[in-house]
């Protein structure tokens, strides 16, 4: 338990850090002014003053912000802060000072908002690249194929190295089950390598209905009846890189499609999980060892990247949504008018998090 939550603490503290730094360098980088970078929202805990700059450590561990100067829902930040101005409260559309968010050009604006994300997402890639150069590159080779299955139907054949799935690259066998997974019923494409030629195999999954720790339900799954087994070589710093990238593009895929999935029913909305899932996870991966924690850790951070992409106000998304409404119409939003928005996302988010939470205890529960 002790090396779960010191774990899991060491996760999302470097996760969130590595979004913010991104926000911060950008903000400096364009001569914005940032009056507090705070990594957990709520009262400070503990901080220090650096020039212009309050660095903290808050007492909600549940994600961070960087605090810039004259940015339109600077109120609502101050509420992040654990308290509130009335004086902020009541700004009205004042001439944006040299050091402030509103009076960067768009172009600074974009970029700075986009930063976080762009950290988080480099983040894994920088993760993923290490681990193909240290731990090795694994390969998802069939090391059997059962009789009579769909996979031996299709004619697939043990030995054979998988190449791509659906469409979508893999790189390791759980990648293989994932893809096979949500295909239950529906033709498949499989393409493999077999003595230097690479073949194309159609297979039918067959429905199985399997237990899900997420939900504590069952679910309906695709089989083809395959064992998959991983080979591994570690490989060069440009092949590396190549890899990161892949393997980051196919979790951002992953992620994506989990998101349609909610939207369509095709996925149960209590499969989404929050701090304590992310913790049992992280202790299990660290027990595995650092490179399974390192892996983790690298698709948290496409999940950060995608999530932040959100146009929910609040987030960067929707921060980038208005810049994109500024942009159409050749002028932005009255401040009013993102602050009442900021706040709608801000009650929708923490609603995300209290229903995250929500799952989390269920599970635990129903155990």
């Amino acid at each position: 338990m002790i090396l779960t939550i010191l774990v899991t603490i060491l996760v999302l503290g470097i996760l969130i850090f590595v979004h913010e730094l991104g926000h911060f360098a950008a903000a400096k980088s364009v001569g914005i002014d940032v009056p507090r970078f705070s990594i957990g929202l709520g009262p400070k805990m503990v901080g220090f003053r650096r020039g212009e700059t309050e660095y903290v450590l808050s007492w909600i561990p549940l994600g961070g912000y960087v605090k810039m100067a004259g940015m339109a829902d600077e109120e609502v930040t101050s509420t992040l802060e654990g308290g509130g101005d009335s004086e902020k409260a009541a700004r009205t559309e004042a001439r944006p000072g040299p050091g402030d968010f509103d009076g960067k050009p768009l172009w600074a604006r974009v970029f700075t908002i986009s930063a976080g994300v762009i950290m988080n997402w480099l983040f894994a890639v920088v993760a993923f690249a290490a681990i193909a150069m240290g731990r090795g590159v694994l390969e998802p080779r069939i090391a059997e194929v059962a009789p009579g299955s769909p996979a031996a139907e299709a004619g697939l054949r043990a030995d054979d190295l998988i190449r791509r799935v659906d469409g979508a690259a893999v790189h390791d066998p759980g990648q293989v089950t994932m893809r096979i997974e949500r295909r239950a019923g529906e033709s498949t494409d499989i393409v493999v390598e077999r003595a230097g030629e690479q073949l194309t195999f159609v297979a039918t999954p067959e429905a199985v209905e399997q237990y899900s720790d997420l939900t504590g339900e069952s679910r309906t799954v695709g089989r083809v009846g395959i064992i998959v087994g991983a080979e591994s070589g570690r490989a060069g710093p440009v092949a590396a890189l190549g890899r990161g990238w892949s393997n980051t593009t196919y979790w951002g895929g992953a992620v994506l499609q989990f998101l349609g999935d909610l939207v369509t029913g095709r996925s149960s909305a209590r499969e989404v999980g929050g701090p304590i899932l992310i913790g049992e996870i992280s202790g299990r991966a660290a027990r595995a060892g650092f490179w399974e924690l390192l892996s983790f850790m690298a698709i948290i951070s496409v999940n950060l990247a995608i999530f932040n992409l959100l146009p929910i106000p609040v987030l960067d998304g929707g921060h980038l949504l208005f810049l994109g409404i500024e942009a159409v119409r050749g002028r932005a939003l009255s401040v009013e008018a993102r602050v009442r928005f900021t706040t709608v996302g801000m009650v929708f988010v923490l609603a995300l998090m209290v229903w995250a939470v929500g799952n989390d205890v269920l599970r635990v529960i129903l155990r």
